[in-house]
């Protein structure tokens, strides 16, 4: 540990993972993305631990060891991960993180029907109070272990309790939430019960600083504030003053690496994805979109759309195809099949019925291929992004980054990532499908000095914040509350 910090981060899923191969040792794969570098080059710089569920097998084998050392990330950094019995781990997850807080922070109830609690909610919230108190209980020994410095950055909704339940037994710790999804409105949050809504709530001003990717969803969190009894909410300055303490309500939008992103594209095997996508797009131009089989990602809305534009705009047909790059999602909820099982027969209904003469409008492909999706984004004309709600939406920007045919990017309004690039963007309401295929014309037909302006844009604004940027941000804010604490308490 150096200076006088130490990281300590929980999430649900760590930054590796461990399984056994060729012999039967255990190997651990490392997670993608910026924001695992990003972290644990912090750990690496301050010394830490990261905390994390165990996934797999081998995870579980690991954290038989307790804290052993974080594969390649340098002295002094250390991993940990929580097990939990089958039963309580799936109510945690799939009952309480993705059946109720994604649902209502995404808006994803049809409410003539859904949801109704019952007696099982409370069950299903005690399974999730015990594991974010295991999580707690972590951090807490990892705190006292490294002395007086250290900074707590916890990680996203499964984990909303956990500030509290530090803060009860370390008072004066520095503790950071983020939230890296939406949060709900006022009104809609007061769906849940109101002894949950409260929990929540009051899980999350545990924490110094609660962190989000938009302002939206950072207002929308202090307006939800102002209906927990002796909260006091400054909307001007995002402060809420709670149990005598005040509470920071901050945004941070995530940032992408762009030159690992631009270093993974120029690998041979996605020169090879490139190539065979070229010869399927054969000349037209192309619609892609890439997301997650996820509700909320409005995927459905977006092959309506993308059928509506030949019948608005007839002159396209047969001229444009849409790649759609769907990487499987939380397949054992019920709400999850149904849907992918819906959007793969509106494909090939769209197939059927609009297709002719060996054009292929829309062809989905479902399936992890992280190559074959870099190879997409150099590749594309327009980039649909169209989310019901999304906390920030990485799409956005790692499209623009790699592309080079000045594609256009046709963003929902109700993405966190509109904050950032909407000017740049084409903007659509989501549940619009005229708009959004009226949308998707006017992109196709732009001017190119139009599309370069737009193009350039982009990428000059992605490229100004990088991962390790959005996480110094978060140590420095949660370093000068500190300050700011203990010079207060010294006057």
């Amino acid at each position: 540990m150096t200076g006088d910090r130490c990281i300590l981060i929980a999430s649900n899923r760590g930054p590796v993972s461990f399984a056994r191969h060729g012999a039967g040792k255990l190997s651990p794969v490392r997670g993608s993305g910026g924001l695992v570098t990003a972290f644990t080059g912090a750990m690496e710089r301050d010394g830490g631990s990261w905390i994390a569920s165990a996934m797999t097998e081998g995870d579980a084998e690991i954290a038989a060891r307790g804290t052993v050392p974080l594969p390649d990330g340098g002295d002094g950094t250390t991993l940990r991960f929580l097990t939990f019995d089958p039963e309580t781990y799936d109510a945690y997850y799939n009952g309480i993180s993705n059946r109720l807080l994604w649902f209502v922070h995404h808006y994803l109830w049809d409410l003539s029907r859904s949801p109704r609690f019952d007696r099982d909610l409370r069950e299903q919230w005690a399974a999730y109070r015990r594991v974010n108190r295991a999580f707690a209980d972590a951090l807490v020994e990892e705190a006292m272990a490294s002395g007086d410095g250290a900074m707590h950055l916890v990680q996203d909704y499964h984990l909303s309790l956990v500030p509290k339940l530090v803060r009860i037994r370390l008072p004066e710790a520095r503790i950071l939430h983020f939230s890296h999804i939406p949060f709900a409105g006022s009104t809609y949050i007061r769906i849940l019960p109101a002894w949950l809504g409260e929990d929540l709530l009051a899980g999350l001003l545990g924490a110094d600083i609660v962190a989000f990717q938009s302002g939206r969803w950072a207002d929308n969190f202090l307006l939800a504030c102002r209906t927990l009894a002796g909260a006091r909410v400054n909307l001007r300055h995002r402060l809420v003053v709670w149990e005598g303490r005040e509470v920071k309500v901050r945004v941070y939008p995530v940032a992408i690496d762009g030159r690992e992103l631009e270093a993974d594209a120029a690998q041979p095997a996605v020169q090879a994805e490139r190539e065979d996508l070229t010869r399927w797009i054969a000349g037209s131009r192309l619609i892609l979109r890439a997301d997650r089989m996820e509700l909320s990602k409005n995927v459905l809305r977006g092959f309506l759309a993308f059928e509506a534009l030949f019948d608005r705009h007839p002159q396209w047909r047969g001229n444009v195809r849409m790649l759609a790059f769907l990487d499987p999602s939380r397949e054992d909820v019920p709400e999850y099949q149904e849907y992918a099982k819906q959007c793969e027969e509106e494909a090939e209904r769209i197939n059927r019925e609009v297709g002719e003469g060996g054009w292929e409008p829309i062809r989905v492909e479902i399936a992890a291929d992280r190559e074959r999706l870099l190879a997409a984004f150099g590749l594309y004309d327009v980039l649909l992004v169209n989310p019901i709600f999304d906390g920030m939406n990485l799409v956005a920007k790692e499209g623009p980054t790699l592309n080079r045919r000045r594609g256009v990017l046709v963003l929902s309004e109700n993405a966190g990532s509109f904050e950032e690039l909407g000017q740049y963007a084409l903007r659509v309401n989501p549940f619009d499908l005229a708009q959004t295929a009226d949308a998707l014309s006017v992109a196709l037909q732009m001017s190119e000095p139009e599309r370069a302006r737009r193009a350039r844009g982009l990428r000059t604004t992605i490229a100004r914040a990088s991962p390790q940027h959005w996480v110094d941000a978060q140590l420095r804010d949660l370093t000068d509350g500190a300050r700011g604490r203990r010079a207060s308490a010294t006057r």
